[in-house]
């Protein structure tokens, strides 16, 4: 793993941002259409907004979400409403969004994920501090599913945190490991310490430690 460290949160948001602009602009160039998956959370606001100020072909963009709490997508939690208002603004507003959450019944949402989202081709990954990244937690009932793509080569599945609210839906270690490129956003000294400890070996302790251990080209843009 590249692991790029910053000082401030307005450098690694730069820099972040030009790198997965960069990668749009290179998957147009080899294809007619680029998804992009973004994570949520509050951490992610002032990238999505310096992204959608990029002058991209944005309507051969599709935006879809890594993970998604099962909420009304209006609901000030709802990752949907994070994109919708911070991401596809400016430039960014001629993409296509694509949500996880289609139906009052997440078994149907998480249906309809897995048959209309297909390929990916850029995510960005957050990590939290016990080192869960999408909706794969280390206490949720699904976390040996979620990280065995024999058991569960589904792209998204559903996942129940009992340290976090509402019920999941989110990228599966299968879905993530099929993404060509793969962008990890951290900020803080407890995670990078997490992300260092868990790029030395497979543990359920840390979710991301299956990710980072088959994907070596992952790129970590991390802030103090």
């Amino acid at each position: 793993m590249k692991i790029h460290k910053f000082q401030d949160n307005p450098q690694q948001v730069e820099e972040l941002a030009r790198a997965i602009a960069q990668s749009i602009q290179t998957t147009l160039q080899k294809q007619d259409h680029a998804t992009l998956a973004v994570s949520g959370g509050k951490s992610p606001i002032k990238l999505f907004e310096r992204l959608s100020r990029y002058d991209l072909a944005w309507e051969k963009v599709t935006i879809t979400l890594v993970d998604e709490r099962f909420l009304a997508v209006d609901h000030p939690d709802s990752n949907e409403n994070l994109v919708r208002n911070h991401l596809l603004i400016n430039h960014a507003e001629k993409a296509f969004f694509n949500g996880l959450v289609t139906t009052r019944n997440a078994l149907t949402s998480v249906s309809n994920a897995n048959l209309h989202i297909k390929q990916i081709d850029i995510a960005i990954l957050g990590m939290g501090e016990d080192g869960h990244t999408a909706s794969i937690f280390p206490c949720c009932a699904e976390l040996d599913a979620a990280l065995d793509p024999q058991l569960t080569p589904e792209k998204y599945i559903i996942t129940h945190p009992k340290t976090a609210n509402h019920e999941r839906i989110g990228l599966s270690l299968s879905g993530i490991l099929e993404i060509p490129q793969i962008y990890i956003s951290l900020n803080g000294a407890k995670k990078l310490e997490i992300i260092q400890d868990a790029a030395q070996a497979k543990t359920k302790h840390y979710p991301i430690s299956y990710v980072l251990a088959e994907r070596h080209d992952a790129e970590i843009f991390w802030n103090a």
